[in-house]
């Protein structure tokens, strides 16, 4: 997919003329680049910011790489539910992109389209998978396109500065689930956080080299299995302490861990919607840049 377009093909896009969108862009209503050669360029992040602040529809979606049908679904949250669940198990991966689109393009934040959406489908594909109903290779086939669908949601949302406080996360080893953190990437981005997911299955040791090594303000993991519970809540403990350490805030969330575990574990707090962590994370970041100010 393209990341940036000319102002006529934005313009075709949302079925309005070229001086219309180019007064626009002088205007200040649509964030723009210029060539070296003084030409208009609109970046992805700006034209769909651009349409959900002004509540525009798309003409020709297909123009800004979206597939023919972005702009024609159901946008309320519960039929994006059925309907998703019905597409993730049919594997059709142009109508998968396209509902979480029109979530965004409504103006859905990314936690809730993460809670109230896709955190919700899964859920109920999960329980399909554990009473029969649907194949090993459905349920696999669904995670693959989940985390396909919400990288490109990743993209849609307006890019942050290098230098802003940089949160970096993932799962811990003995742990594969990967679409948690790709979900919670997006959710810090838009929070305001250079977020960075550093993947899966990430030994206790080489998540401390990289607290150590990046000082980030926010780590985020994610736990779906635990192995070991006893050596878990050990090697938490000694992150826990480098992390406090060196002013980075531990933030946990997964469904291993339960209220018994987490009563053995030190931790900045938990979030058991993507919702909280948006919210936490905008108080953290809040903090961080009131500690920046000059004195």
């Amino acid at each position: 997919m393209s990341r940036t377009f000319s102002p006529k093909q934005v313009a075709t896009a949302i079925g309005v003329s070229e001086s219309s969108l180019k007064r626009w862009c002088d205007r200040g209503l649509i964030r723009m680049e210029k060539t070296a050669g003084g030409h208009r360029r609109l970046s992805l992040e700006s034209v769909t910011a651009f349409i959900r602040e002004q509540g525009r529809s798309l003409a020709h979606p297909e123009l800004l790489g979206f597939p023919v049908a972005t702009g024609q679904t159901e946008r309320s949250l519960d039929a994006a539910r059925t309907c998703l669940l019905d597409a993730f198990l049919q594997a059709d991966e142009p109508l998968c992109r396209t509902i979480i689109l029109d979530l965004h393009l409504a103006g859905h934040s990314a936690a809730t389209i993460c809670d109230q959406v896709i955190t919700a489908v899964f859920h109920e594909v999960g329980k399909l998978w554990e009473t029969n109903q649907v194949e090993v290779y459905q349920e696999r086939q669904a995670c693959e396109l989940g985390i396909r669908v919400v990288h490109e949601l990743r993209y849609l949302i307006p890019m942050v500065s290098e230098n802003r406080p940089l949160a970096l996360g993932g799962t811990l080893d003995g742990d594969p689930y990967t679409l948690a953190v790709t979900m919670a990437e997006v959710v810090l981005k838009e929070a305001g956080w250079n977020a960075r997911s550093m993947g899966h299955m990430l030994p206790f040791e080489t998540i401390r080299t990289a607290v150590e090594r990046h000082r980030p303000g926010l780590l985020w993991l994610s736990v779906s299995a635990i192995r070991n519970e006893d050596r878990f809540c050990d090697e938490m403990h000694r992150l826990f302490e480098l992390a406090n350490a060196r002013g980075t805030a531990v933030v946990l969330g997964g469904r291993a861990l339960q209220p018994e575990i987490r009563r053995r574990l030190r931790y900045t707090t938990y979030c058991d919607t993507y919702q909280h962590l948006s919210d936490i994370s905008r108080m953290l970041l809040a903090d961080i840049n009131v500690k920046q100010q000059p004195q």
